[in-house]
C-alpha cells in the first residue's frame, strides 16, 4: 500500500460503511497519561471529537471502542456518548473486532477503524479502510490509507466524522442538535 499523505484529498465511498471502529488512547485522546501522586490518573477528550461521534451515530453507524488501556475514563466517556460496543483492556483488538463484526452481521467491506499505532495495525485484514491522525506511529502513517491533518484527541476524529458523513449526504457545516 502506498504511504497516505497529508495532502491527500479524501476520496473514499463510505456509503456501505455500517461500523467505525476507534482506539482510545493517541484517537479519541491525545494518548498522555497524567498521574497524581495518589495514583489517580486522566484523561483529556475533545468535544469537537465527540460531535463526531454523535454525528457518526446520526446516520445509523455503529461506533465501537477497542483500546488496550484501562481506568473507567473510556467506559465514562462512552456512557455520554451512547457508545455501545466498548472493550478495555484488550491486547489482541483483530480478535474483538472479528467477533463484534460477527455479532453485528457486518463484514469487512462495511468497517473503516481509526488508530495510531502498531497494536492497531493488526486490524488491517478486518476493516476496508483504515484513518490514522497526523500525529500516529510512522508504521500507521506508512499504511494508513488516509491521514487526517488533527492529532489523535486534538480533532482528528471529527476530521473524519465530516469526510465520512458528507458520502452520507450531511453537510457538516449545518446546525446539528445534539444531547451531549
Amino acid at each position: 500500500m502506498p504511504h497516505a499523505s497529508k495532502e491527500k484529498e479524501f476520496q473514499f465511498d463510505c456509503k456501505k460503511l455500517r461500523l467505525i471502529v476507534m482506539d482510545v488512547d493517541g484517537v479519541l485522546t491525545n494518548g498522555k497519561l497524567h498521574y497524581s501522586n495518589n495514583n489517580h490518573g486522566s484523561r483529556e477528550f475533545d468535544v469537537k471529537d465527540g460531535m463526531g461521534v454523535k454525528l457518526l451515530q446520526s446516520v445509523g453507524l455503529e461506533i465501537a471502542w477497542i483500546s488496550g488501556g484501562h481506568g473507567g475514563f473510556t467506559e465514562q466517556r462512552a456512557v455520554d456518548l451512547d457508545v455501545r460496543h466498548v472493550f478495555t483492556k484488550i491486547k489482541d483488538k483483530s480478535t474483538v473486532l472479528s467477533s463484534l463484526q460477527n455479532q453485528l452481521d457486518i463484514d469487512v467491506s462495511q468497517t473503516a477503524y481509526l488508530g495510531d499505532d502498531v497494536n492497531d495495525l493488526i486490524v488491517m485484514p478486518f476493516v476496508n479502510l483504515f484513518f490514522a491522525p497526523a500525529d500516529a506511529h510512522p508504521a500507521c502513517l506508512q499504511q494508513a490509507h488516509w491521514v487526517g491533518l488533527h492529532d489523535g484527541g486534538d480533532g482528528f476524529v471529527r476530521e473524519i466524522a465530516d469526510h465520512i458523513i458528507s458520502n452520507f449526504g450531511v453537510n457538516p457545516y449545518q446546525p446539528f442538535a445534539s444531547l451531549n
